[in-house]
Parts: C-alpha cells; sequence; structure tokens
C-alpha cells in the first residue's frame, strides 16, 4: 500500500497513511484529451458548478461541497475501463464530499452510508486529529480532488465498507492520477519525470482496486458499486491488463463475450481488450 495514502499530513492524518486498506474488517471482528476540463467555447469550469449542501452523518455538521451541475457537462468519451471523460471539467475530481468540520469522507453514493459503532471510530481515528480542508475554492485542482478522494478512502477503511466500495475509492484515485497525466504541461522541463511518477501513482491505485474488486466478484452479491457482473468484469480485465494480469483477464473478458446479458457495445469493448492482451 506503500504511497497510496501519502499527503495526510497537512490534515493532521499523518499517522494513518500506512493504514492497510483490506486488512482492516479482520482486525475488527478480531477485537470486535486537450478539449477536456478547460474553458472550452466559453463555459469554464467554474461555471458549471454549484454548491452543493449536505448534513455529515458523523457530526450533524451542515456543509456545502462543489458539485456538477446535472446535464451541463457532455461527456466525451470512455477510457477502456469505464472512466468517464468529459468536456468542460473532470466530474471525478467532485465525487469526493469532505466534511468541513470533522474530517469523516466519502464518495457521493455512500457519504450517508455509516453505522453508528463507527461514527465512534471515525470520531476517534480522524475527527479528533482533522486540521481541517480548505472550502473557499471555486474549483478543486487535481491535487486537490486526489485528497479528498485520500480522505474518502480514510473514513471508507475505518468504516469497514465493504471491499468493493473501497476498491472503488480506489479506482476514483487512479482516474484522478490519470487526468493529472493527462493535464500534464509537456514544455516543462521536468515533464517527462512528473509523467513517469503520476503513472507508477495511477498503476499502485489500480493495483489496490484490482485486489479489492476481486475479493468484491467472489464474496459480494450484484450489484456491486451500482454495476452489473459485466460492467465490473470490464474494469477487472482492463485492470488486470495493465497489471500484467493477461490471463485474469482474458478470463474475465470471456464472461462479458459469453453473457447474454451484456449488450453488443460491451462485447466490442471486451474484444478490443482481448485484442490488446493477445499483443
Amino acid at each position: 500500500m506503500s504511497g497510496i495514502l501519502s499527503g495526510l499530513e497537512k490534515f493532521g492524518l499523518g499517522s494513518l497513511k500506512s493504514i492497510e486498506i483490506y486488512k482492516e474488517k479482520e482486525t475488527e471482528i478480531k477485537q470486535d484529451n486537450n478539449d477536456v476540463g478547460g474553458r472550452i467555447m466559453g463555459i469554464s469550469e467554474e461555471s458549471i458548478l454549484f454548491d452543493k449542501s449536505y448534513t455529515c452523518p458523523c457530526c450533524g455538521e451542515n456543509f456545502k461541497s462543489k458539485a456538477v451541475r446535472v446535464g451541463r457537462n457532455a461527456l466525451v468519451r470512455l477510457d477502456s475501463d469505464l472512466r468517464p471523460v468529459y468536456k468542460f471539467a473532470d466530474a471525478t475530481k467532485y465525487d469526493a464530499i469532505v466534511c468541513s468540520k470533522c474530517g469523516y469522507a466519502g464518495l457521493i453514493k455512500n457519504f450517508d452510508s455509516i453505522s453508528d459503532r463507527h461514527i465512534k471510530d471515525i470520531r476517534e481515528k480522524i475527527s479528533a486529529k482533522f486540521k481541517g480542508i480548505d472550502e473557499t475554492k471555486t474549483t478543486y485542482s487535481y491535487e486537490d480532488a486526489l485528497e479528498r478522494t485520500q480522505l474518502a478512502l480514510i473514513s471508507t477503511v475505518i468504516k469497514c465498507a465493504k471491499n468493493s466500495e473501497k476498491a472503488y475509492v480506489c479506482l476514483k484515485l487512479a482516474w484522478i492520477t490519470r487526468g493529472m497525466k493527462e493535464n500534464l504541461d509537456n514544455a516543462q522541463p521536468d515533464y517527462n519525470a512528473n509523467y513517469e511518477k503520476l503513472d507508477k501513482n495511477e498503476l499502485n491505485y489500480l493495483k489496490n482496486a484490482y485486489e479489492g474488486f476481486s475479493e468484491a466478484y467472489m464474496n459480494e452479491q450484484f450489484p456491486i458499486c451500482g454495476m452489473d457482473e459485466n460492467t465490473l468484469c470490464i474494469i477487472l480485465a482492463e485492470t488486470a491488463r495493465k497489471l500484467d494480469k493477461k490471463h485474469e483477464a482474458l478470463r474475465y473478458l470471456e464472461t462479458v463475450i459469453m453473457s447474454k446479458n451484456a449488450t453488443d457495445r460491451m462485447k466490442d469493448m471486451a474484444r478490443d481488450i482481448r485484442e490488446q492482451c493477445k499483443e
């Protein structure tokens, strides 16, 4: 898990950066492209955002977080692992919600999902040390998004969420890192070094996402994180391919290609990934 949560020191949570993502539940049991994201056609990233109100399930505080207006962000394409790429703003940057008072965080779809017994853990392990987060910015940079999503991962681990939920946050971290790579200025002298560093970080996040999703595929019921089996198999296959686990990738792809429920588009994606594996 080396480096996956580096940078938490600024929030007062440096002691948690080496936490084991997929072993926390066991412990608890024992204890009981160029156009993308820029200013295009007069539409800025800031203009399609608004302040959405939330109530923290841990401390009861009302706060606001930046969100993308529905219907204002045009989808350009899907990456081979189903990462959505938008025209005006990278929506993945706005998926993580952070309570500015107590530090509890989560992805939008899972933010309110926490039990009373784990609220106590969040207060002891996060809130007691949390130094706060800057909520005055009009947009979130990729660095902001990475930090916010790391905080979501910490909360997800501490509240002993399912492996699939932890894996989904790791996948989001990988997608954010990929966005950072795509937006690097190749005219800068340190471009190659920065790109290589981000590339390694992305693979590290993908490795953790693959580990959690693989466990979830075997032990959890569908839908998993809102995904059916074919969707998850595409993500698992493409991630396995990038991690040089081609035999595992082919196994997941075969599930999609042979499925009676998969759409033609999904099967075409599976065949494309299969050809890349053979190459």
